[in-house]
């Protein structure tokens, strides 16, 4: 009985130290550069956060003046 009893006590520790994960930024042009979206240090958050920033609209203020045309 006491094993189980210090078996679950450490789970409930064990969960309990869990690192909280970082919130995600709010999905602007501003914070979707890349050297914003390089500073979030937890990888699962930067991803999210990029895949966010890819999908943020396309103005004709944030097209490049003189586009290539290949």
């Amino acid at each position: 009985m006491n094993v189980v009893a210090i078996g679950v006590l450490f789970a409930a520790l064990l969960v309990g130290c869990a690192p909280t994960p970082e919130p995600i930024p709010e999905v602007t042009a501003e914070n979707c550069h890349p050297e914003k979206i390089q500073q979030i240090r937890d990888e699962a958050t930067r991803r999210e956060f990029g895949s966010r920033c890819s999908r943020l609209p396309v103005s004709p203020d944030t097209l490049p003046t003189n586009p290539k045309r290949w």
